[in-house]
């Protein structure tokens, strides 16, 4: 294997605990909007694959356990066999050891599992399931290009409940060209009541390289308008909030307890290593990723060399624009310097943006609002330019 210049320059037994991710890239079929590293069949690629990742997670062993989260996703892990899957989470074991109370999960698709699937699961110590559900309505979940329908997400979800797991997590997918408000309204409702620990509801983002992207280009897609996409975040927060659930991150709500610990981590700065296809590692001042392309992946660990396709140092520069544009999308907001604080009082700006209902300024900590949590992207920006611009902060 590869050596790892992290570990000739880099102090590793000073790092903090990280959570793993392992990336299982199979899939029933690629889903138009999807624009992960995932590929459709390749069945005889499963046993081979799971081989390919224990090798890179051997390659890694020099980081310190053990670990508090460990994340599977795809991709659809629950394509490969269950004892592929432990095997997997039997290399983690080994190589670091996993703490008693962390957290595994596993992302589902409805289609693919079962009580039994579900059982194995929990047999294998994974303790929490992000159930791809996407929409309750089976014309829109044809719209997505999904292969399930909305009877299997609620059957996935008895099976999984049945087989002991306390902890779920329900994905839905917002802004879909086509679907109507009444329908996207219904979804939500029928998510609430399933009762769910945790729900992530993702605005759809037409990526380069995806179906949708190439039916945008022929005129045969048409993005739902940012008035439009913001009035449906704004009365999914107020619905979601009413129901029980807290607002902790831009598309995440939990129960209290039930937030992602493993998610929380990529807000929040801590350290992270990705194995398997396309996985992104962050770890000592270091972001790097894998390639995309099974082939060269599997070569890649059968001859003992790295699978790593690029990587970049993270200047201190970037690294506090990062801490910013993060760790304003969460509820925790973001902790400012003395200087920083001083910035913010000083702009006229910002003193628009509390007004607006925006932004708020409690002692030295910034903080996004509900409404200011759905445009969180943009008022990053902004308040990113009142902290660097000095000019900005005068106009």
């Amino acid at each position: 294997m590869e050596s790892n210049p992290l570990a000739a320059d880099r102090d590793l037994g000073a790092m903090n605990a990280f959570g793993l991710y392992i990336h299982v890239p199979f899939c029933p079929q690629i889903c138009p909007y999807c624009a992960f590293a995932s590929v459709a069949g390749r069945e005889q690629s499963h046993l081979p694959y799971v081989e390919a990742i224990c090798r890179e997670i051997e390659s890694w062993r020099h980081l310190r356990g053990p670990l508090d989260t460990v994340f599977l996703g795809g991709g659809t892990p629950t394509q490969i066999e269950s004892e592929l899957i432990a095997r997997i989470l039997a290399a983690v074991r080994l190589c670091w050891g996993v703490r008693p109370e962390a957290e595994i999960s596993v992302e589902v698709n409805p289609g693919t599992v079962d009580r039994e699937k579900f059982s194995a699961l929990k047999s294998l110590g994974c303790n929490r399931l992000s159930i791809g559900a996407q929409a309750f309505s089976d014309a829109d979940l044809r719209l997505l290009g999904r292969v399930h329908s909305a009877d299997d997400i609620t059957r996935a979800y008895v099976a999984a409940r049945e087989a002991g797991f306390a902890n779920i997590s329900l994905d839905l997918i917002a802004d879909m060209p086509g679907v109507t408000t009444a329908s996207w309204r219904y979804s939500v409702d029928r998510a609430i009541d399933l009762a769910p620990e945790h729900l992530s509801v993702y605005s759809l983002i037409i990526e380069e390289g995806t179906l949708f992207a190439e039916r945008r280009r022929q005129g045969r897609l048409v993005p739902v308008a940012d008035d439009q996409q913001a009035a449906t975040m704004q009365w999914t927060v107020q619905r979601l909030v009413a129901a029980g659930y807290e607002h902790y991150e831009v598309s995440n709500y939990a129960r209290t307890g039930y937030h992602s610990r493993h998610n929380w981590g990529y807000w929040t700065g801590a350290a992270y290593l990705g194995v398997g296809l396309g996985a992104h590692s962050f770890i000592a001042d270091e972001r790097s990723w894998n390639t995309r392309d099974l082939d060269t992946y599997l070569v890649a660990l059968e001859n003992g060399e790295s699978p790593r396709e690029g990587r970049e140092f993270i200047d201190p520069d970037t690294a506090r624009r990062e801490r910013l544009w993060l760790g304003l999308r969460t509820a925790n907001g973001i902790q400012l310097s003395e200087s920083e604080v001083s910035q913010m009082q000083e702009s006229k700006r910002f003193a628009d943006l509390v007004a607006l209902g925006y932004a708020r300024l409690e002692g030295q900590r910034l903080y996004l609002t509900d409404p200011g949590l759905v445009l969180a992207d943009a008022l990053g920006l902004e308040l990113e330019k009142i902290l660097e611009d000095r000019a900005y902060v005068a106009a």
